[in-house]
């Protein structure tokens, strides 16, 4: 048996997308301890629990991470530089939300769609970035919602100021008139862009300091069925739909995945032996993201502000 030698944090990774990965993950080799971050201590126990059991695979375990609350965060990075674990070698950002019953506020007062989705996963990767092991790696959860030409079913995201995203008031004019389900999807399609952003700058930055990290952004296309969590804030009717008849939609447009199988994909992103940095994939491969995810004046300014924001360098 393979000694224990690598650690992986997987935010969101005590259900759907995140909970398929990691079970590929943990079954692939013993090697790997797998950190299951979720914002239930009990939730997350019960899912290291069931991946010990199905893969045989011992180093699982739980923490606590709300990326929604700056000291859940903090508290967590503290937590993890006190256990005593192999050496961390990747981070996945999975973990994701939606709000369609009216605008979200975090614990600290931010928009909660880019609080969590952008926000949260900006301040855990930089805060974690001295810990990560050369040649490791950033996998970023992004999403083909972000570019309106797929015609996934999603309103285009409207990217702005973060100053304006931020803010829940601001944030509410920038939408104007449109229902609550319809910003709620704009604010998310809107926060699958700045994970884009995110990651293309992170490579710019990480390759400007000279450490041999790689970023990578994957998309693993439309996931619906009930091992999504992603519709939770959705209406009975939407629900029931995106559950029982969404799923039959797979066979016959291939952007739509199960999360067992996008889960795969995720799963083999990570256990790749070298990724170029700053790609991004759809699924299995290597493909393009929209042409205005490649804007590197709006990747930047989401860079520093957010940086800003959570009082931390610009440069990594």
């Amino acid at each position: 048996m393979k000694k224990v030698r690598k650690t992986i944090i997987i935010t969101g990774g005590n259900t759907g997308l995140g909970f398929e990965a990691a079970l590929v993950i943990a079954s692939a080799s013993h090697e790997w301890h797998v950190i299951i971050a979720a914002r239930s201590q009990h939730r997350g126990n019960e899912a290291a629990n069931e991946l010990i059991r199905i893969t045989g695979n011992a180093n699982i375990s739980a923490m606590v991470l709300d990326l929604s609350s700056n000291s859940s965060i903090h508290h967590f990075v503290e937590q993890f530089s006190k256990v005593e674990l192999p050496p961390l070698h990747v981070i996945v950002c999975n973990a994701g939300t939606q709000f369609v019953q009216g605008t979200q506020m975090t614990a600290d007062g931010i928009e909660a769609t880019f609080g969590v989705n952008h926000l949260g996963h900006f301040m855990l990767v930089r805060l974690l970035l001295n810990q990560l092991q050369e040649n490791g790696r950033i996998v970023v959860v992004s999403s083909d919602t972000h570019d309106f030409s797929k015609k996934t079913g999603m309103p285009a995201p409207r990217y702005a100021n973060p100053t304006i995203l931020t803010d829940p008031v601001e944030s509410d004019r920038l939408l104007g008139n449109l229902s609550d389900l319809a910003k709620g999807q704009v604010r998310y399609t809107t926060s699958k862009l700045c994970n884009l952003y995110f990651a293309y700058e992170l490579s710019r930055q990480i390759q400007q300091s000279k450490r041999s990290i790689s970023v990578a952004a994957f998309n693993p296309g439309m996931m619906p069925g009930k091992g999504s969590a992603l519709t939770r804030d959705y209406s009975p009717l939407l629900r029931f739909m995106w559950n029982n008849i969404m799923p039959l939609l797979r066979f016959v447009r291939s952007s739509v995945r199960t999360t067992k199988q996008s889960g795969n994909d995720l799963a083999n992103l990570v256990l790749r032996g070298s990724v170029q940095s700053g790609t991004y994939w759809d699924g299995p491969k290597e493909a393009a993201s929209s042409e205005e995810s490649y804007n590197k004046e709006h990747a930047l300014e989401l860079w520093k502000w957010s940086s800003e924001k959570l009082n931390l360098k610009i440069q990594v």
